[in-house]
């Protein structure tokens, strides 16, 4: 499986505000940083996903762009979401992630402006 196919599951997972399938794709011990926080774990990432997935209504994210070298792949996305009062926001960002060999994210580093969501 290509990482650009991991990543684009991870996200349609996301978006099914599935938070117990999303956490399969992270390690045990993955590590998630935004510009507002820095996560250890499953639990920790649990957390933040649980809350993430009933602020919006709905949340779709597609990669536009990307790049891969050895474990890495940076990508720059679009994300549509719709509030729960039927606002409809849209935001981009960048991220990069880390994944092992056996397609789990292991690293995710994520870049954006946190005024969009």
């Amino acid at each position: 499986m290509k990482k650009i196919d991991v990543v684009a599951a991870y996200w349609k997972t996301e978006g099914e505000k599935n938070v117990d399938k999303v956490l399969t794709y992270f390690s045990e011990d993955a590590i998630f940083t935004s510009p507002e926080m820095k996560l250890k774990g499953r639990g920790e990432i649990r957390r933040f996903y649980e809350g993430m997935t009933g602020g919006y209504a709905s949340m779709v994210v597609t990669p536009t762009h990307w790049v891969e070298q050895d474990d890495y792949i940076a990508v720059e996305y679009d994300c549509d979401m719709v509030t729960h009062q039927g606002e409809k926001r849209f935001a981009q960002g960048h991220n990069l992630f880390r994944i092992s060999p056996d397609n789990e994210i292991v690293m995710l580093h994520c870049y954006y402006n946190p005024n969009d969501f």
